[in-house]
């Protein structure tokens, strides 16, 4: 499922796709991608425009989302820039055993429709 991922979304140049090199390999666990620039209308089309569960966000970095932690001090003023940046434009594509070629072929030519790519 991930490399029929790479191969069909490989040539569109605002996107960032998982990397593998020699010494590290991806599972695939979920396909994670990210958007280069922060579009004007983020993420909701995506999410929207095909499966409302399909295009999920990752989860925020720990120091954005853990308030106990934030109320007693810890992460104040910290920034890490790019677990931000994943978070604000990244997102997962729809994964898993159940995933038809159908379905996978779908959600690649959303992804290119959305981005203004040839389809």
């Amino acid at each position: 499922m991930g490399t029929a991922y790479t191969e069909r979304l490989k040539d569109i140049p605002s996107l960032q796709l998982p990397v593998e090199k020699t010494w590290a390999r991806q599972v695939y666990w979920m396909y994670g991608l990210v958007l280069m620039k922060r579009p004007a209308w983020t993420r909701s089309p995506l999410r929207k425009s095909w499966m409302p569960w399909a295009f999920r966000p990752p989860v925020l970095p720990g120091h954005a989302r853990t308030t106990r932690l934030l109320d007693r001090g810890l992460f104040k003023d910290e920034h890490y820039p790019v677990a931000e940046r994943i978070a604000r434009q990244g997102l997962y594509l729809p994964s898993g055993l159940a995933l038809t070629e159908t379905q996978l072929e779908q959600v690649c030519e959303t992804v290119r429709k959305v981005l203004g790519e040839k389809i």
